[in-house]
């Protein structure tokens, strides 16, 4: 006996499957795309009426319909579908002179509901094409939310970007937190928030809040130990307050309460290892915050650690005065202080430290014949140059008089020599005070040494880069 199905499909199902497959979009969500295709299915076959249903935590939940279901239908539409899920098959019965028919809705990787609909034919709807119509909707529901997904990714990298830029608008934190805060506010429901960085001496915070009239309980000033900023810096970890009526853990929880706040929540901020500082959010109402509005902040919070630790770093640069003077480098003093922390950083995280130390050649001339302003002129061109050829995470300073030193962190010797000729070239090739008609032309001398392959201290690293850089010159006069 022959084993062919008796059933083939003919060209009318290819056709409701081909109009069926032109109604599925992308960018439309899936209860639109679902309706669209029953709308087809009914007007392009047989069909009178059906649901389409999508599997969710509560179960299957009807997202779209199309023809006129009663209650006694629609709950004959639910049981098979109900049927069809358990199954995971198409499925269909005899209802009255009809069918009524169901098919799993398969993606790539899950089943994402059901669709089941009314046959007034008598002739049962064929498997190959009830199978036929679930994996093609399926599939059109698959790459509906996939494209969703993406317009999420995409959405929330741009608000991180933006936060960012934020981030980046000023060169403190009272600048910065206004635009910070306003764009936060696309994010998260809040009445205030605060941004603060450990002091020096490591015993309290210094913040500024948004509003800027609203403290965050105390002053600008919270202490590290008993209040909860303090708590979620020294632990590392964030800390939520649902409702400080009933649980007043910290010593700036009563007068938040006072000034109407009932909720809030501390994140700390941790970059490099460390944590610096924290953002907190605070609202009016009690349970403001929970355990998902974690789930969103933290990653968030890590992601723009860096940049609040640049916004630091900035803050305590304009603080301490480390700008050279002349050029736009930083001083003598801000690179001992940035070297010292490089070194220990190299010391925590295995890695190494290189300088460089450039000496520049033929510049006396310029200051003896056209005088110390356009000398001063020659340096700045000279800072400008290497503020552009540097890398993001290295420090070029000057050092004094005429000579620069850079720190190159994470950089082998092998790397730095590629760097040093960089910064050589650029300045042999670059002609100075050429707005001032002199175009004058000076050479560089360069010294490198690494850290800790090459020196064990900080005073060993500077005297062996000072020392190289000598003997590139001397080699340099002499012609080798």
């Amino acid at each position: 006996m022959s084993s062919v199905d008796p059933f083939t499909p003919t060209p009318t199902f290819f056709e409701v499957l081909g109009s069926i497959a032109q109604n599925l979009s992308a960018d439309r969500d899936e209860a639109d795309n679902l309706t669209r295709c029953l709308k087809t299915l009914v007007e392009s076959s047989q069909a009178a009426q059906g649901v389409g249903l999508l599997q969710g935590a509560a179960g299957l939940t009807a997202v779209a319909e199309y023809g006129t279901l009663d209650e006694n239908t629609r709950l004959a539409h639910f049981t098979l579908a109900r049927l069809c899920l358990e199954t995971g098959q198409a499925v269909a019965e005899i209802q009255g002179e009809g069918w009524l028919a169901a098919t799993p809705l398969v993606g790539l990787e899950e089943i994402f509901g059901v669709l089941a609909f009314s046959v007034a034919e008598p002739t049962r709807p064929p498997q190959p094409f009830l199978s036929a119509l679930g994996r093609l909707i399926g599939s059109g529901l698959d790459a509906s939310r996939r494209y969703s997904e993406m317009r999420s990714a995409a959405h929330r990298l741009e608000r991180l970007n933006r936060l960012t830029t934020a981030l980046t608008s000023g060169s403190d934190l009272a600048s910065v937190v206004e635009p910070f805060a306003e764009e936060m506010r696309g994010l998260f429901d809040f009445d205030r928030l605060a941004c603060g960085f450990v002091n020096e001496g490591g015993d309290y915070v210094e913040l500024v809040t948004y509003p800027a009239e609203a403290a965050w309980g105390m002053s600008s000033v919270v202490p590290l130990v008993g209040s909860g900023l303090g708590h979620a810096i020294l632990e590392g970890k964030a800390v939520l307050q649902k409702d400080i009526l009933h649980s007043h853990r910290f010593i700036e929880d009563m007068k938040l309460l006072e000034d109407g706040i009932r909720s809030y929540v501390v994140l700390p901020l941790v970059a490099r290892g460390k944590s610096l500082g924290v953002v907190a959010l605070a609202s009016k109402e009690a349970d403001g915050f929970e355990t998902e509005t974690l789930l969103r902040l933290q990653p968030l919070i890590s992601h723009l650690a860096l940049a609040f630790d640049n916004v630091h770093l900035m803050q305590r640069m304009r603080d301490l005065s480390i700008t050279d003077e002349v050029t736009p480098l930083f001083n003598h003093r801000f690179f001992h202080q940035m070297l010292e922390r490089e070194l220990k950083f190299s010391d925590r995280y295995k890695s190494q430290v290189s300088i460089a130390f450039i000496d520049l050649d033929h510049f006396k001339p310029i200051n003896d014949v056209h005088g110390h302003l356009r000398g001063s002129h020659a340096l700045r061109e000279v800072g400008f140059l290497l503020r552009t050829a540097v890398r993001e995470t290295d420090y070029p300073a000057r050092y004094g008089g005429d000579e620069f030193v850079i720190i190159l962190p994470q950089t082998d010797g092998e790397a730095a020599k590629l760097l040093g000729e960089k910064f050589r070239e650029l300045i042999e090739g670059h002609t100075f005070l050429q707005e001032e008609g002199i175009n004058a032309k000076i050479g560089a001398s360069i010294g490198l040494a690494t850290y800790p392959d090459e020196a064990r201290t900080k005073p060993e690293l500077i005297r062996l880069a000072d020392k190289r850089m000598y003997e590139d010159k001397a080699e340099r006069k002499s012609g080798r």
